[in-house]
């Protein structure tokens, strides 16, 4: 009943505006607008396909009074209308409202001083002006409508459509690589803080081979112990002088400046702050964008208010002063664990000084005392400094990558700009290759000492990222942490699923061992020569949604990071054009027209939204298993689909070699203290997205 009336009061409403401004022609115009406007916002509500309905509807009743070309212009105007009106009642904006009001005035003045026909038009134009106006100038929520005015809706309105369109003649929601549909609407959605949930039963293969059922305890723990909400810190090494108690076994994988924008790496930094990660920086060295993250806004009504307090202090000749002008805030960027490559970009002895100090070097050795040290490219004075700064917790020494294991990192030089050659120390109009390999160990032992080095001068933890290929490296690995008591802080297993900004296709599809396959022969190998604890595995490559995370840390991680899913959640549209520099979503471009659309402000918020999520969905899967931390979890929590209607443990299928039934002992913290403001019963809160600043 309500919408009957709201629908009929609308269009006698537009009708009486009408018939007061230009006669019976402006008040059938205006009625009819009206009633749209209310059915699409009443329709809009309840059923996403409504769209196509009524713009369907516009262009009948158009045909029908005034021919086909006036049916057109009808449909034409129907369809952003609905939009808008979508966007209002989504988002109480303003924009709606004032767009109409304009809108209205253009069919009048079209109407009355030219024909009906131009009031169409005149309606039309104005309203798309105020759309793109809107797209480009004034929203910063929307990098695609920001970089692509007008142009970006239509990916909306398809999307509304997409459903039915799939079902029938495309592809379903699981069938996309190397996300799928449901994995981003789960993103996207846990991004905004909104319901990610699902109705009506899961969308996999839930019997397919291969499939991986996580085993539920008969007596879960209760939601109402508050211990639940909370993890103790996982300390990683703890033999350091600076140990790291790091909060959540969830963190952002290494993403480069270069790779990504400026913008993505900031809203990156200040959303692993907010969420209590850390995250890695990549091989491209260490930025004030990964050390200061997002520099926030005033808010508008304090920039308005200020503005009519500047006109006040005018026009009372300085005897009303207006105060100070309000200023944004830094957000600051989370811890870091620093990366380094074979390239040692930020930490790379200039050409002049590694000549001198080769020069030196040869003068010794004809004297006969040749230097302790090996020479290298790696200035260890500056990884020094750079250790000092209590925001960096580790390093991490790159081996190799899940994308394109054997090939250093590649930087195209589509996305070479002087500010990054300056940076890297690298050629212009050239592709940056890192090498692939390093100058200074070549084998396990050569490793140890550099890893041994390495941790001595910064006193922060120190690890290492491999793929897994053949296993004598990783047993060699496992004796001389036996033989010796040294051992690296951390091992970062990357799944040959991983994702980068640049690979050759041949490596990405074929080399490397995948993540899940990977993670037991690690931890399996450490157990045989009984060092399991003596380091923290941690394990990346499409982990995207707290199940995966689960998983991962049953079948032998400690930690995961996540990288490919952190874009999705900064605003990613899987455009799958990383490689070009013509990124749309301003993500991985260095293209000042398409990063402009990126807003770090908006976006970092979703980064620690889609964090604190994962966080509580672990928290979830750990009562559901009857366990209190991710460490007590073990292969026996998981089943696997081995062949049709059989399904075995994978405990038994990767057995565990030392009697532990995966018992592990990592150095934990304490619980931190309730927080009732930050934390509810399912873990941190949420940020309301309309009151992130």
């Amino acid at each position: 009943m309500f919408w009957i009336i709201f629908t009929a009061l609308s269009a006698l409403l537009g009708g009486l505006a009408g018939w007061s401004l230009g006669g019976q022609p402006s008040a059938l115009a205006f009625t009819i607008v009206g009633a749209f406007v209310a059915v699409g916002i009443r329709d809009l509500t309840n059923h996403k396909h409504a769209i196509m309905a009524v713009t369907v509807l516009a262009c009948t009743l158009g045909c029908y009074f005034g021919g086909l070309e006036f049916g057109l212009v009808s449909a034409l105007l129907a369809f952003p209308l609905q939009i808008a009106a979508a966007e209002f009642t989504q988002r109480q904006s303003p924009f709606l409202p004032l767009s109409l009001a304009t809108t209205f005035l253009a069919w009048w003045t079209g109407w009355h001083f030219v024909s009906p026909m131009a009031g169409l038009i005149f309606a039309l134009l104005g309203f798309l002006t105020i759309v793109a106006a809107h797209d480009f100038i004034i929203q910063r929520s929307h990098t695609i409508r920001r970089n692509f005015p007008l142009l970006g809706w239509f990916r909306y309105g398809f999307e509304l459509i997409g459903d039915e369109l799939r079902q029938y003649w495309f592809m379903s929601d699981t069938e996309e690589r190397p996300y799928n549909r449901v994995t981003r609407r789960y993103i996207y959605r846990s991004a905004k803080g909104i319901n990610n949930n699902l109705g009506f039963g899961s969308q996999r293969g839930y019997r397919d081979v291969g499939e991986i059922h996580m085993l539920p305890s008969m007596f879960p723990i209760s939601d109402s112990e508050r211990v639940g909400n909370r993890l103790p810190g996982l300390i990683i090494g703890p033999k350091r002088r600076t140990p790291y108690e790091c909060p959540w076994p969830i963190n952002i994988s290494g993403m480069s400046w270069g790779a990504l924008s400026e913008e993505a790496v900031r809203a990156l930094a200040s959303g692993a702050k907010v969420a209590n990660i850390h995250m890695l920086t990549g091989e491209g060295g260490l930025t004030p964008f990964h050390l200061n993250g997002v520099d926030t806004r005033p808010d508008s009504y304090e920039r308005i208010s200020h503005q009519l307090k500047r006109i006040g202090q005018f026009c009372s000749f300085g005897l009303y002063k207006a105060g100070v002008a309000p200023q944004g805030r830094m957000v600051g960027g989370g811890r870091i664990i620093m990366q380094i490559g074979p390239a040692k970009f930020g930490f790379r002895k200039s050409t002049t000084r590694a000549m001198a100090e080769k020069l030196l070097r040869t003068v010794y050795s004809v004297g006969g005392n040749p230097p302790d040290e090996p020479f290298t490219m790696l200035d260890l004075d500056k990884v020094r400094k750079t250790a000092d700064s209590p925001q960096i917790v580790g390093f991490e020494l790159k081996l190799a990558q899940g994308a394109k294991p054997g090939q250093g990192g590649k930087l195209p030089k589509e996305k070479i700009t002087p500010q990054l050659a300056e940076w890297r120390g690298i050629p212009m109009g050239e592709d940056c290759y890192s090498p692939n390999s390093w100058d200074e160990f070549h084998d396990v032992p050569s490793l140890f000492r550099f890893v041994t080095m390495m941790q001595e001068l910064t006193g922060k933890p120190v690890g290492i990222k491999i793929v897994v290929g053949n296993e004598d490296p990783l047993r060699e690995i496992a004796q001389h942490m036996k033989e010796t008591g040294e051992a690296p802080d951390f091992i970062t297993i990357d799944g040959g699923e991983g994702g980068t900004g640049a690979a050759p296709v041949a490596l990405a599809d074929r080399m490397g061992m995948p993540i899940l396959h990977a993670i037991p022969i690690v931890d399996t190998i450490l157990r045989e020569f009984g060092v399991r604890d003596e380091t923290i595995l941690i394990a990346s490559g499409q982990i995207a949604k707290g199940d995966d995370v689960a998983i991962a840390i049953a079948m032998g991680a400690d930690m995961v990071n996540i990288g490919r899913g952190n874009l999705i959640a900064e605003g990613c549209i899987m455009a799958l054009r990383c490689h070009t520099n013509h990124c749309p979503a301003g993500i991985t471009t260095q293209d000042p027209r398409l990063r402009r659309g990126f807003d770090p402000q908006d976006k970092y918020v979703k980064v620690a939204n889609y964090n604190m999520v994962l966080q509580r969905e672990l928290l979830m899967f750990l009562k559901s298993a009857g366990v209190r931390t991710p460490w007590e979890l073990t292969r026996a929590h998981l089943s696997v689909v081995t062949s049709p209607m059989v399904e075995e443990r994978m405990d038994k299928l990767h057995p565990y070699p030392d009697g532990s039934n995966g018992k592990r002992s990592p150095k934990l913290g304490a619980i931190p203290a309730d927080d009732a403001n930050n934390i509810d019963r399912f873990g941190p809160k949420l940020i309301k997205i309309g009151n992130a600043h």
